[in-house]
């Protein structure tokens, strides 16, 4: 049975909150994380396809943007994660001006053991190929003794406010929800050096760490050309009991 949301748990809510400068004025206003609701689903797929796709840097690498097939299997996945009503926005208190958002899904063991219909597209291959790797390299199910865990899809924040440090709080944001989900870990592959620092102060640990240039020369061989980072992580954060 696929996993869904308890309609014990209100949706949507807000999960967090903190203060941070206002990019306009510079001055430290207060701004809110909640649930994304259904009426900005469409808007959050927009986002994923047009902005964050071809700024996070393996599907940059990868020329994801100009891979339709690719760019269509991806876009199909996020419409599917959505209605788990899951992934957490951000706006400044008293607006509804998003700032950033983090697309979250519940990956379970049950499901990994399954064998899944391949991808047509040869980017989102690529892509799925390193992830898998890297997911299957942390072996986070018999380490951190879990059969499911809170998975990022992809964390965005709108240009106007990066500097902020609203996708440190975003990933902080995931703890409450968390909690009410009752589950224990979080993890996710961070692809940049600003999404790796920001979840390392929000607590996350480097569970595995590769060389972007050792993916191409061992399994599972995927070439990802002309990238201005030297690594990529994948990195948890367990709830202490």
């Amino acid at each position: 049975m696929k996993w869904s949301r308890s309609e014990s748990i209100p949706f949507p809510q807000i999960w967090w909150r903190f203060p941070a400068k206002d990019p306009e004025s510079g001055e430290i206003v207060e701004y809110r994380i909640e649930d994304c609701s259904e009426d900005r689903f469409d808007e959050i797929v927009d986002l994923m396809v047009n902005c964050f796709t071809p700024d996070e840097p393996i599907s940059a690498s990868l020329g994801i943007m100009k891979d339709k097939e690719s760019l269509s299997e991806m876009k199909e996945k996020w419409v599917e994660i959505l209605p788990q009503k899951l992934t957490l926005v951000c706006y400044k208190e008293g607006t509804s001006e998003l700032c950033g958002f983090n697309v979250l899904e519940i990956n379970e063991e049950i499901e990994s053991q399954i064998v899944k219909e391949e991808n047509k597209g040869r980017g989102v291959k690529d892509i799925r190929a390193v992830f898998n790797f890297l997911k299957e390299k942390g072996d986070v199910y018999r380490r951190y003794n879990v059969d499911k865990y809170l998975h990022g899809r992809g964390l965005f924040i709108v240009p106007k406010y990066r500097g902020c440090g609203i996708a440190t709080e975003l990933l902080k944001a995931r703890i409450p929800l968390m909690k009410a989900l009752g589950l224990t870990l979080t993890c996710t592959v961070f692809s940049a050096p600003g999404s790796q620092a920001a979840a390392k102060k929000a607590g996350f640990t480097e569970d595995v760490v590769v060389t972007y240039d050792s993916l191409g020369k061992e399994y599972p061989f995927v070439q990802i050309p002309n990238i201005p980072f030297r690594v990529v992580k994948f990195m948890c954060l367990q709830l202490k009991k």
